[in-house]
């Protein structure tokens, strides 16, 4: 069985970091992230850029999951200066026709520029299975699921101003032991067959491609052979990942994006002569002091990345969980520390205050601050972690009522939301349909409601672009004696 995850606390001696792993993607080996790329500034054309208005659009697990969340704090964190907008475009239950039929009225509504499809979950079907031949199933469900994508096609290719991603969702999992019943053994291979009509559908149109399917179904069978109840893809239900599963997903996308080895900061002095060696991504200034006492000046140009510790809407483990499986800290987040010409055991202060000690060789390997969770650097990015916690709650609450008008609705001939005939429909509706909520919908379609929706939003995103940036800060390395 695996042991739980303790999240990791740097102390005198202790640098240790997370296993690097390859992760299989598909019959290749894809490398945990791809090459280093300059981190003052995005270059990689795959990188989000300032002002860029990026729509995730997809299922529920878009709708209510996190990883286009974890993606937009790495980049709040990493790039403070650049400032850009993520959105949520999920709507639960979507199959790829309805995100074809919301599309004009939903998401170009958004002004995007670019968008993030991703479509599978459903559209790979669930209780049609039990209608008959499972192969007579299957072909049927990627037929329906590939005309409807043809007609989203043309809406994608006809608006060149903005650039389109394919996303394959994450796997069905129906190898955990974690969930009773014997879920839906035929799903898989449909819902890959669709991933590769995803695959061929970007090749052709040379959309950028990006794999989590394969890599999260190759993690999750790789950690069942030792613990049969293992999954990213849900414990209740093989579909909706847990917060540990979004920042799985987030990794995976953000190596995608060519991210590996852009740093914190990485930086090196020499106490013997005290100055400065090498500084990347930030500025050491004012060296003062020897072997027994070390302290100098520390601006970075990003904060660390804060992983989220708390459980969300069930979850049984919090994203941090993921660090057990993925080399996140290793590839996305490092913040090294590294010091030479030292002898013995030192203690860390930022700020006055102490971090904890270390011996002379674990500064000359580097520490990694980012570890470090009571760093002022730290506290500060959690900050930032929590007001977009806040604004993901409030967005998520403009997709619950997405759904009440997308799902049912539409689904009905409803056009128009902010009218009490249509309040009136949707209230008869409710009687045989127990997922209509009316008082969401008819709050929801209040002008002065989706105002005040999206006011509190942008006041949460000033805040978060108001309290972002870097600092500061007083770095001191003061030797313990043996009786300290």
């Amino acid at each position: 069985m695996l042991k739980p995850y303790t999240y990791l606390r740097l102390k005198a001696g202790f640098a240790k970091g997370l296993l690097l792993i390859s992760i299989l993607s598909g019959s290749a080996v894809m490398q945990s992230c791809s090459k280093k790329i300059l981190p003052n500034a995005p270059q990689n054309a795959n990188l989000f850029k300032a002002g860029d208005r990026v729509a995730f659009l997809g299922n529920s697990i878009t709708h209510g999951g996190r990883y286009h969340q974890y993606i937009w704090l790495y980049y709040m964190t990493r790039f403070p200066e650049l400032r850009l907008t993520i959105m949520n475009g999920g709507v639960g239950g979507d199959v790829v026709s309805n995100i074809n039929n919301r599309f004009d009225e939903d998401i170009l509504t958004k002004h995007p520029t670019k968008i993030d499809l991703t479509f599978g979950m459903n559209d790979s079907g669930f209780f049609q299975y039990m209608q008959g031949d499972s192969a007579k199933i299957s072909d049927m469900l990627v037929a329906k699921c590939d005309s409807a994508f043809k007609l989203l096609q043309v809406k994608l290719l006809q608006h060149k101003e903005i650039k389109t991603s394919l996303i394959t969702g994450s796997p069905y999992d129906f190898t955990t032991k974690v969930i009773t019943g014997n879920g839906w053994r035929e799903k898989p291979a449909t819902f890959e067959r669709i991933v590769q009509l995803q695959k061929a559908t970007a090749a052709k149109n040379n959309w950028p491609f990006i794999d989590i399917y394969h890599p999260m179904d190759q993690l999750n069978k790789k950690y069942q052979v030792t613990d049969p109840n293992f999954t990213l893809s849900g414990s209740n239900d093989r579909v909706h990942p847990e917060s540990y599963g979004h920042l799985v997903w987030a990794y995976l996308f953000l190596c995608n994006q060519g991210l590996k080895d852009m740093e914190v900061a990485d930086f090196t002095v020499d106490a013997a002569n005290a100055k400065a060696l090498a500084a990347v991504n930030c500025n050491i200034s004012n060296v003062k002091g020897n072997a027994q006492s070390l302290s100098f000046d520390y601006l970075a140009n990003s904060l660390p990345f804060p992983v989220d510790e708390e459980k969300h809407n069930g979850d049984h483990h919090p994203a941090s969980y993921a660090l057990n499986y993925v080399p996140f800290t290793d590839d996305l987040n490092k913040e090294m520390l590294k010091v030479q010409s030292l002898n013995g055991t030192y203690e860390l202060k930022i700020d006055d205050k102490a971090m904890g000690r270390f011996s002379a060789a674990d500064l000359a390997k580097g520490v990694n601050m980012a570890l470090i969770t009571n760093t002022p650097q730290y506290q500060q990015a959690l900050q930032i972690l929590k007001l977009n916690e806040e604004r993901g709650s409030v967005e998520r609450e403009t997709r619950d009522y997405a759904v009440q008008v997308y799902n049912f609705a539409r689904a009905n001939g409803i056009k128009n939301d902010n009218d009490p005939a249509s309040w009136a429909k949707m209230r008869e509706l409710k009687k045989t349909n127990g997922w209509i909520n009316n008082d969401l919908y008819e709050r929801g379609s209040n002008p002065a409601t989706q105002k005040a929706w999206q006011d509190k939003m942008n006041s949460l995103i000033d805040q978060i672009y108001a309290s972002n940036k870097p600092v500061k800060h007083k770095i001191e390395l003061v030797k313990v004696t043996d009786n300290q």
